[in-house]
């Protein structure tokens, strides 16, 4: 083509969508984005969701969905409706069987990684508002885990990149809240219960001191953060225990020595909601883990 005006070249691909698929794009983002809250509304919202996960179709408009839900969520991190929205999307789609979606895992990753793991999500104060910010990020590691299993047979890469990003952010002391808790979640999610013994237990001392502690000083102002990252780490934990096959009667009682090994190895706050749990299992679980990485 070099030093050629005007080449005569044509794509050996042709990406062809009919008028009426595009009709129906527009249909559904038209159902999606708005948030009136007339129950009528609502219906018709449920029912783009439904026709999305139906539609042979579907396939067609793979790229234009992902470029859609791309853009709503880059643009409009302050509106957790919207989120919302595009987690719902993200969730039909991959929930489509006619959708050949391997070739765009990677693509419906960033999206959702940014609900999960996005430092400002939405611009409402209050508790309550905090809460669906919190609910928002349960389904985004949700849509994590969902496509780490689906398509990580097909790209081998994909569940270590997620478990990695989001390791990348339990691990560093300057985020808010709200990230280390979507951060705990997604190890849990693309990684397994493995992904939380070997990378998040061995951690859990030191996250304890410079961030849980601080934390919880900062008094009443702070109590649902603190209170959501402890519950995600212990569902993190039971997750281990759940995962373990452990031959044992899981009704018996730990010895003060065993106490005592859970709390150093886990930190003062995560170790004493631990034995707090007195669940033999769990403890045992978490005692096997330590044996294993000495």
């Amino acid at each position: 083509m070099a030093g050629q005006d005007n080449p005569n070249f044509r794509p050996s691909v042709k990406h062809a969508v009919s008028q009426e698929q595009i009709l129906f794009f527009e249909k559904v983002q038209a159902a999606l984005l708005d948030d009136n809250p007339d129950p009528e509304v609502h219906r018709l919202r449920q029912a783009a969701l439904a026709a999305v996960v139906s539609e042979p179709g579907t396939h067609q408009l793979m790229p234009y969905y992902i470029s859609f839900i791309s853009n709503q969520v880059t643009h409009y991190l302050d509106d957790v409706f919207v989120l919302r929205q595009m987690m719902e999307l993200t969730n039909a789609l991959i929930s489509n069987e006619h959708n050949f979606v391997d070739p765009y895992a990677s693509a419906l990753c960033a999206p959702v990684l940014t609900c999960l793991m996005g430092r400002r999500i939405g611009s409402e104060s209050g508790s309550d508002a905090m809460k669906e910010q919190y609910q928002l990020r349960e389904v985004a590691a949700s849509l994590i885990g969902q496509i780490a299993k689906k398509y990580s047979s097909s790209n081998k890469l994909l569940r270590p990149k997620l478990t990695r990003s989001c390791l990348k952010a339990f691990l560093n002391p300057t985020l808010p809240p709200q990230v280390w808790y979507g951060a705990i979640l997604g190890i849990l999610a693309a990684g397994g219960p493995q992904a939380i013994k070997v990378l998040v237990l061995p951690n859990l001392k030191s996250f304890d001191t410079t961030i849980l502690q601080p934390l919880r000083e900062k008094g009443e102002s702070s109590r649902l953060d603190f209170e959501m990252i402890v519950g995600a780490l212990l569902k993190a934990i039971e997750a281990i225990s759940n995962d373990d096959i452990l031959m044992m009667d899981t009704d018996g009682n730990f010895s003060d020595r065993e106490t005592s090994q859970v709390k150093e190895f886990l930190g003062d706050i995560i170790g004493e909601r631990v034995v707090r749990l007195n669940n033999h299992q769990v403890n045992r679980a978490v005692l096997d883990a330590m044996e294993f990485l000495q």
